[in-house]
């Protein structure tokens, strides 16, 4: 009997540490081109302070340097234009982070941050998108 309650208990420690780590574990696909990506991406308020957690994004690089988001909330998607606005001089580890503003209203007024591998195909495309001086 202690033997099945044992291995009951092992198991339901092996399922919750695979829990823990599918939601560690950050979701990136990118195109060929580097103009379709999926990353992470987590809102900032117009005070700089963080409003919610990162969240799977995905991202379509328009020919006028706009960007579409797509982030998925629950079992929809919310869609939105962006443009790049800077690039995190102190990224974490192997990842890059670019803040983006809302097309159409001035930098400050709200920010996404974008969080993608710092081998990504799509960092070259950012790079470009980043204006004079950032």
């Amino acid at each position: 009997m202690y033997v099945a309650i044992f291995w009951f208990a092992l198991s339901l420690v092996a399922c919750m540490g695979l829990v823990y780590l599918a939601y560690r574990i950050e979701p990136h696909w990118v195109s060929k081109d580097g103009k379709r990506f999926m990353c992470g991406a987590q809102p900032i308020s117009a005070a700089g302070k963080v409003e919610g957690r990162m969240r799977e994004t995905r991202v379509i690089v328009l020919p006028d340097g706009a960007l579409h988001l797509s982030v998925k909330r629950r079992l929809r998607r919310r869609a939105s234009l962006w443009k790049v606005s800077g690039k995190s001089q102190t990224p974490p580890r192997n990842r890059q982070v670019y803040l983006l503003y809302a097309h159409g209203t001035e930098p400050e007024a709200g920010l996404v941050a974008l969080r993608l591998p710092t081998k990504s195909r799509a960092v070259p495309v950012l790079e470009a998108l980043l204006p004079a001086g950032a």
